[in-house]
């Protein structure tokens, strides 16, 4: 019998419950152990998992018995804890967003180059079935002349939790933008418009609506909100549609719920199920086939590039602005 994949968990934040949910799952992997700062947190994580809290990250990072790692610290900090666990040999499944600059996310690439280890970025969303599905009939032409994407988020978040992560834009609408990119490619221009509807103390977006144009005229249509969860009954609670001149693919959230207040979207199985189907996809096939994620550290470049567009249009009030990729 092979033993488990040996793996340990870095940052205890909201996001580190879907992962220690996600090494639950697979048998084929183990935590080994626990790091935070706040060693509380550390401490209950690890009790879940039956792993160690470590002191301090130089402990974690050598452990031999440590072959990857879970980076969920804050994104500040993404950069150096995920270089140094690359310089020390183990393989790196990384929080989204992948860093804050360029620069910071070819670091990262080239480090892992420079010492034959994988850093995946830690996009979640695209690792569905369903999603996956979605790629295939456009990229094989099933749907006829993409037409438009779309994709919608509405989780209400109190300004209390929202506190924690930011604005809505780089922190949500960076799924929407690797998801864009997986499905249907790069956007060559990109605007954005945001408001901040219920915030009262804090001078950050609670939702924003971005409108990409893609290569063949198709228009993908990007809409995040903090602001407001959708009670109806066809909720768009996270919706992705495609839709081309000979058909279309959807897939929801709602597919099924569960109660669970660990977080604003733990009861959503489609959302657990993505850090499950990820995680599998890290260790089985990333490192243990060697074959690339399905959203790069090249596509978390593009995706940063497609934000700053919008930050542009957002801040200059521009109808459009004109994506400038790093390799174009």
């Amino acid at each position: 019998m092979t033993a488990p994949y040996p793996i340990a968990l870095l940052g205890c934040g909201i996001v580190a419950g879907p992962h220690a949910k996600a090494i639950a799952r697979h048998d084929g992997v183990a935590a080994v152990g626990v790091y935070d700062p706040d060693r509380e947190k550390a401490a209950a994580i690890a009790e879940r998992l039956g792993a160690r809290v470590y002191r301090d990250l130089d402990e974690v990072l050598a452990d031999r018995g440590v072959e990857a790692v879970i980076v969920a610290t804050p994104t500040a900090t993404h950069c150096e804890v995920a270089c140094r666990a690359l310089e020390a040999g183990k393989h790196v499944l990384l929080e989204k967003p992948v860093s804050e600059t360029p620069a910071e996310i070819k670091r990262l690439g080239d480090t892992a180059a420079q010492q034959n280890v994988v850093c995946m970025p830690a996009h979640n969303y695209i690792y569905q079935p369903t999603v996956e599905r979605m790629r295939r009939l456009i990229g094989d032409g099933s749907l006829g002349d993409l037409s438009s994407l779309w994709i919608l988020y509405n989780i209400f978040h109190s300004e209390e939790l929202a506190a924690a992560y930011g604005g809505v834009l780089r922190e949500v609408c960076v799924h929407h933008v690797y998801s864009l990119i997986y499905l249907a490619g790069r956007p060559r221009r990109a605007t954005a418009v945001a408001a901040n509807v219920h915030y009262e103390h804090h001078d950050f977006e609670d939702q924003v609506m971005i409108v990409c144009e893609l290569d063949g005229g198709a228009i993908a249509n990007l809409w995040s909100s903090f602001a407001a969860s959708d009670p109806t009954f066809d909720p768009w609670t996270v919706i992705y549609k495609a839709l081309g001149t000979k058909g279309g693919a959807a897939y929801s959230w709602n597919e099924a719920w569960f109660d669970d207040q660990g977080g604003p979207a733990w009861g959503v199985v489609d959302y657990l199920d993505g850090f499950a189907n990820e995680l599998a996809f890290f260790v089985d096939r990333a490192i243990g086939r060697g074959e690339a994620p399905l959203s790069t550290l090249e596509d978390a470049l593009a995706t940063l590039r497609v934000i700053e567009a919008c930050e542009t249009a957002m801040h200059e009030r521009r109808s459009g602005v004109e994506v400038t990729y790093d390799d174009a």
